[in-house]
């Protein structure tokens, strides 16, 4: 069971998310919270965060003042609990950079599908990090094609994960954009080959995904972390 704590600045959507949560067998909503309620310590430790919920959906409904104050103030409280940033609006592209890069591991917009909301609390909840590729590119979007591979020079003393420099390239490619194609005609192999490669880097950097692949990069080969 995902037990869920839910926080937002809109009445109407505080309700309409919670029955909406709760109407999924692994889903339990096990608290509620009002924005102007978050900053106010003693009702943070009698909310559902002195529960320890296993995820909290952080969700607005308009414009939402001192929005990292706010977000930052939720982890301080529950620094383990992974937080999803729901956005009813059309937020300009920073934002999901912004939100993520504070801590949450989920961004997304209340126009997508039902049902990709409760995807996104899923892979949460797993360990994994719901974004939008287009912020995946945005991660690497300073490093050409000059910069990649000079990443992919590096003396092996100073690779971190123990990638082998073929792995570095085919990582900072996928983290470029580019797909499994595209890669092995970069870097003259076949496509089965480059699969190969990415599952070996998957298991030895410890994560499931590109975009997750992507993070690990932008942190661990890109300069200062998120």
């Amino acid at each position: 069971m995902i037990n869920v704590f839910i926080i937002c600045n809109c009445n109407i959507l505080l309700k309409l998310l919670g029955r909406h949560l709760s109407s999924f067998d692994d889903i339990s909503v096990i608290e509620t919270l009002s924005h102007n309620e978050i900053e106010q310590a003693d009702s943070l430790k009698k909310t559902g965060l002195a529960q320890k919920p296993d995820l909290t959906l952080f969700a607005s409904g308009s414009q939402w003042p001192d929005l990292k104050k706010k977000l930052l103030c939720v982890r301080k409280h529950s620094p383990n609990t992974p937080i999803i940033f729901l956005s009813s609006r059309a937020e300009p592209e920073s934002m999901e950079f912004n939100i993520i890069k504070w801590g949450a591991k989920g961004f997304l917009s209340s126009t997508a599908p039902s049902e990709t909301l409760i995807k996104a609390v899923r892979a949460c909840y797993a360990g994994e990090i719901w974004a939008s590729r287009r912020f995946a590119g945005r991660i690497m979007d300073d490093l050409g094609e000059e910069k990649l591979f000079a990443v992919a020079r590096k003396s092996r003393q100073e690779i971190p994960g123990r990638l082998t420099r073929q792995e570095l390239k085919v990582i900072m490619l996928i983290a470029s954009g580019f797909r499994n194609a595209e890669i092995g005609k970069k870097l003259f192999i076949s496509e089965s080959t480059v699969k190969t490669h990415i599952n070996r880097i998957f298991k030895k950097i410890n994560v499931k995904n590109r975009l997750q692949a992507t993070l690990w990069a932008a942190k661990h080969l890109a300069g200062p972390p998120l």
